[in-house]
């Protein structure tokens, strides 16, 4: 399946930092999938909690959307629907510009 580039206008001031925090949120998809494993739902609603709240000062709106849906689905322990957020989250990462 192949997915458009999500193109993200940032400022200059962010430039350097971005591809740090890109490659922070795979290693928190990483974790994520981990605690859906061990069915650590609390912990993985405050990750995606912490993911949302820093996306938008990224300019990763759409990032941040999907972690607010991580953050209700491990909210209500709902592992197919965790399942689902995950997959959009590295769909997304896969396809940052």
């Amino acid at each position: 399946m192949q997915t458009a580039a999500n193109v993200v206008e940032i400022s200059a001031d962010l430039a350097d930092l971005v591809p740090r925090y890109i490659r922070n949120r795979k290693n928190d998809l990483a974790f994520a999938r981990k605690l859906l494993l061990d069915n650590d739902y609390c912990l993985l609603a405050g990750m995606a909690h912490r993911i949302r709240g820093s996306a938008a000062s990224y300019g990763f709106g759409s990032l941040g959307e999907i972690a607010g849906e991580l953050e209700m689905a491990a909210e209500q322990n709902d592992g197919r629907r965790i399942e689902t957020c995950l997959q959009k989250l590295e769909s997304f990462l896969g396809s940052v510009k």
